[in-house]
């Protein structure tokens, strides 16, 4: 662990390697992840994350964790990102002229645990096993803000001020590159359509680059998106549900699948129902993975645009007569189809998730596919609907 204090013995190995993270994450293709790893091994925390919000019109620009479980994500995008009172505390002593690190066992004051109660953040504290956070705004242009956090678990050392004035000198090096990398992401040219060979998929297609922007859109889903949908692409490039609960669990499942994409990890599809007036939409989130033909790594997210207008209703009895289902196994199938995520459908049937994982694997083992928006696609586009 890293134990020093600012001065002539500051600026060693440690100090230069993560400022160099820091600007390659301007435009490397991992983004702040290298660095926020690097930060969480020399500190000895346990986890961090890095997000850019754009204020103006209330969404993510871009958001990168290490050691932070999908779950515990968007249970901090549901109940507690609206109220993090670490985070209105950061912005307090950011706006007082004194950008620095807070930390919870230090500035929060003696009531930290009623607060952790009523903003049900030492709920979302306890789901990955972390007791305490430090961060602080390490960007705000006035209408984007970027806050820098990271948590220790219980074996951890307590956050210290000295440690903390430690912190407060990457904050110069983290608003510089942050402001690059907004400049830089406002004026890249969108991705080449041709390469990605989907404007003829009769299935709305959007592909998202790794600071969530829309950098693609199949002839179907530019279709949709004129109609009044609940969704539509903002002049900033991204991607605007009407409805906010699903507007909060897009923006959690899209970092999760970008992260996913940016490790080069597996990652099962992600999947969100929105329903606007007569229009129901299942949206499907996939990470991207592979190289692009120039040979780099072609990170962000895949969302599929399944439209269940033009669709009639779910016949079970040729859905399990076609892929020979069991009674269990299409119950799945049809809650699946249905916009049902896994928890969902485990909640509704009384089941546990692992048994409905299992069902799930039958289902792509029967059907051929091997992701659920695959067996989705399959399904839906099958003579099951009649």
């Amino acid at each position: 662990m890293l134990r020093a204090s600012p001065g002539s013995n500051f600026f060693f190995h440690e100090f230069h390697r993560l400022i160099g993270h820091i600007y390659n994450a301007v435009t490397g293709d991992k983004g702040f992840i290298p660095f926020l790893e690097e930060f969480v091994s020399v500190f000895d925390a346990h986890s961090a994350c890095l997000a850019i919000f754009d204020e103006r019109k209330s969404r993510l620009l871009g958001a990168w964790s290490t050691n932070i479980p999908d779950h515990a994500l968007a249970f901090y995008s549901e109940h507690v990102a609206h109220r993090d009172v670490l985070v209105d505390t950061a912005r307090r002593v950011f706006h007082e002229g004194r950008g620095r690190f807070v930390a919870s066992n230090l500035d929060l004051g003696p009531e930290v645990e009623t607060l952790r109660t009523e903003t049900r953040a030492g709920e979302w504290l306890d789901s990955f096993g972390v007791t305490e956070a430090a961060g602080a705004i390490a960007f705000s242009d006035g209408q984007h803000v970027t806050f820098f956090g990271l948590q220790r678990n219980a074996a951890q050392p307590a956050f210290t001020r000295s440690e903390l004035s430690v912190f407060d000198h990457f904050l110069v090096h983290l608003s510089r590159a942050v402001g690059l990398h907004i400049q830089l992401q406002e004026t890249r040219g969108q991705a080449s359509p041709e390469r990605l060979a989907l404007n003829h998929i009769n299935r709305g297609i959007l592909i998202c680059d790794t600071s969530f922007r829309v950098v693609f859109r199949n002839d179907t889903a530019g279709a949709l998106l004129k109609q009044d949908c609940g969704m539509r692409i903002g002049s900033d490039g991204m991607l605007n549900l009407q409805n906010d609960e699903a507007a909060r669990r897009l923006s959690a499942k899209l970092s999760s699948a970008i992260t996913a994409s940016l490790r080069q990890e597996e990652q099962d599809d992600q999947i969100i129902q929105l329903n606007h007036q007569c229009h129901q939409l299942v949206l499907v989130i996939s990470p991207l993975s592979g190289a692009a033909p120039e040979g780099q790594q072609m990170a962000g997210a895949m969302i599929r645009i399944h439209n269940r207008d033009t669709q009639q209703v779910i016949n079970p009895y040729l859905l399990r007569a076609m892929f020979g289902l069991t009674d269990a196994e299409t119950e799945v199938a049809t809650q699946l189809l249905e916009g049902q995520t896994l928890s969902d459908i485990a909640t509704l049937s009384g089941r546990s998730r692992e048994t409905v994982k299992y069902h799930l694997n039958s289902l792509f083992r029967k059907t051929g596919t091997s992701r659920q928006g695959e067996l989705i696609s399959l399904l839906s586009r099958s003579c099951v609907l009649s």
